[in-house]
């Protein structure tokens, strides 16, 4: 690939720029989270307008291969983490998608030193201090799930039990009140059995079986956010993925 514009061809310049700059992305000159050049150095370099810069930029944004900081310029994203057909909701979301009225019953909102564990889902160093919120989730008033969030937020950032009693979705705290965006996560799925004092909370046996999720949630920096283990009563809940199968040569050899 080109790595000058050409400003004789039909394909417009913001357009060969982007291809560019996401090839020095690719081709790994650029690492994770470190800054691209300055627009007055990309005018310099390639000879073109401000404002085709930015239309470039804007445009990779909106792809994911950069972010930006406010008062300190344009970084690269770390790699995708989130493949596939799966779309990224909220547990609400989820429910009334299904034609359910979501609930929740708030047991305890802290700020606390979560364990290693947590810390090291989030890249975080020791000492540091999270938000755990632990809620029961309901559908149609009955429990369906526990969920135990650890969030990491900014110093003098917080959320308050009254705003989670009114929001219900934690998703939507960190959208309208922080900026933060959800944007993509990793995921696993495995089976457990429900412990005493999980079945009364969920209202099942002693032993019956749950589903465990737990998930990183990344924001849209790529930097992650929440650390959250959620059991599913597995008589009320289920997961669906869509797979699809790759293209195969016609004479695989």
């Amino acid at each position: 690939m080109s790595r000058t514009i050409d400003p004789f061809t039909a394909v417009p310049k913001y357009f060969q720029l982007a291809s560019i700059l996401r090839q020095n992305i690719e081709d790994g000159e650029w690492a994770p989270r470190s800054p691209i050049p300055s627009e007055r150095q990309l005018e310099v370099l390639y000879n073109i307008s401000r404002t085709t810069i930015r239309e470039a930029i804007n445009s990779l944004v909106q792809q994911g291969y950069l972010y930006r900081e406010h008062g300190r310029g344009t970084f690269v994203s770390p790699q995708k983490l989130q493949k596939g057909w799966m779309e990224l909701t909220s547990f609400s979301e989820d429910l009334v998608k299904r034609g359910l009225v979501p609930g929740q019953i708030i047991r305890s909102l802290q700020l606390m030193q979560p364990p290693q564990r947590v810390l090291q889902r989030l890249e975080l160093p020791a000492g540091s201090l999270v938000h755990r919120i632990e809620r029961v989730r309901l559908a149609d008033g009955t429990p369906i799930g526990l969920q135990t969030s650890y969030l990491s937020l900014a110093p003098g950032q917080e959320i308050t039990m009254q705003e989670m009693e009114k929001a219900g979705s934690l998703y939507r705290i960190l959208s309208e009140k922080f900026h933060i965006i959800p944007t993509e996560a990793d995921e696993t799925l495995e089976v457990t059995l429900a412990t005493p004092e999980e079945a009364g909370l969920l209202q099942v046996a002693t032993g019956a079986p749950l589903l465990l999720n737990e998930r990183v949630l990344f924001s849209q920096e790529r930097t992650p956010v929440e650390y959250v283990k959620i059991l599913y009563r597995g008589d009320r809940y289920q997961y669906f993925v869509h797979l699809k199968r790759q293209a195969i040569a016609e004479n695989p050899r």
